[in-house]
């Protein structure tokens, strides 16, 4: 299975895509290769839900609770989570819980890039990577920023070891 076969598979699949404190440099990577159609898998599809605090304006509550709701779904990190819960909010929630929340129902959990493997360069002024604040199992795809290559392999194996 070539690249796009294998990110068309994955981008499928019930996945929450939750942005952090990021430069976005994962989403980039992933979509870079231009493969056909995943800008509309990625942003306009169904199964797949983003969730970005720079995006607050444009989604809002509604879309967290209906995310906050929702099960049996793939977790994505991107992003450092800050110990300062008032560096990074969406929806009147900070970061932290909403990812606490969301790692409550997911199959499984993957973080990608530097900053959400372990704060990064934000760790310097209190990013923190997943594992440390769910602690507990955390896929880890490590990078800045990291392989859109390795960070499809990876989802795609998770989402076919969570079968």
């Amino acid at each position: 299975m070539d690249y796009c076969q294998a990110l068309k598979e994955v981008l499928n699949h019930n996945i929450i895509w939750l942005e952090a404190q990021s430069c976005s440099g994962e989403t980039v990577m992933m979509l870079k290769e231009g493969c056909e159609g995943v800008d509309d898998l990625f942003f306009h599809s169904s199964p797949v839900k983003l969730i970005s605090i720079v995006a607050e304006d444009k989604s809002g509550p509604d879309m967290l609770n209906d995310i906050l709701n929702a099960d049996n779904y793939l977790l994505v990190v991107e992003g450092a989570i800050p110990k300062d819960d008032k560096l990074c909010n969406f929806g009147g929630m900070s970061c932290s819980e909403i990812l606490k929340r969301l790692s409550e129902k997911a199959i499984a959990v993957v973080a990608v890039g530097s900053c959400a493997v372990n704060g990064g360069i934000i760790r310097e002024v209190g990013g923190q990577g997943v594992g440390e604040v769910l602690k507990k199992k955390v896929y880890e795809v490590p990078g800045c920023p990291a392989s859109d290559k390795t960070m499809v392999a990876m989802l795609y194996s998770v989402l076919q070891g969570a079968k």
